[in-house]
């Protein structure tokens, strides 16, 4: 007695191939997507020793960047006025809901991170339920760390 022929016929593998790939596709790229779109606020400074202005106020841009996303800061000192803009690439690591920041161009014209070694911030991303939290590490001039924190909560409207 002969088995039935179970395989599927050329279109119809084709189309299940897709099916899956769309699927794997739409949840590799989940992360970030409620984050996308442009903020604005004011921060504030967790264990501000120094006497200085304790806040900031903030731009946020975030899109979406080749297989990862870009983020567009500015942040202007609440008492002396004083502007800084930065932009980071955000790259997929082998890691789950952990991206790698993307800033500095190695010898084969591609990204990677800083280093802290260096007086450089490393950054990274994580997501965790309805939270992004852009993550740095910057060594000081005396061998200590410094570790900073920008995070955004998505709230049950879906806005941040």
């Amino acid at each position: 007695m002969k088995s039935p022929d179970l395989t599927l016929s050329s279109p119809l593998r084709w189309l299940a191939g897709a099916v899956i790939l769309t699927f794997s596709l739409n949840t590799l790229a989940a992360d970030f997507d409620p984050f996308v779109g442009h903020y604005a606020g004011s921060t504030t400074i967790v264990g501000n020793t120094e006497g200085t202005a304790n806040g900031r106020e903030i731009t946020v841009d975030i899109s979406k960047h080749k297989k990862g996303f870009r983020i567009n800061w500015s942040t202007t000192k609440a008492k002396s006025g004083k502007s800084k803009e930065y932009t980071i690439d955000f790259v997929p690591t082998k890691r789950d809901h952990i991206y790698a920041a993307a800033q500095k161009v190695n010898v084969f014209g591609g990204k990677k991170p800083l280093d802290p070694l260096q007086g450089d911030p490393y950054m990274w991303a994580r997501f965790t339920g309805k939270s992004m939290k852009i993550l740095g590490l910057l060594i000081n001039e005396q061998g200590e760390f410094e570790l900073f924190s920008y995070t955004r909560t998505l709230h049950d409207d879906g806005q941040a």
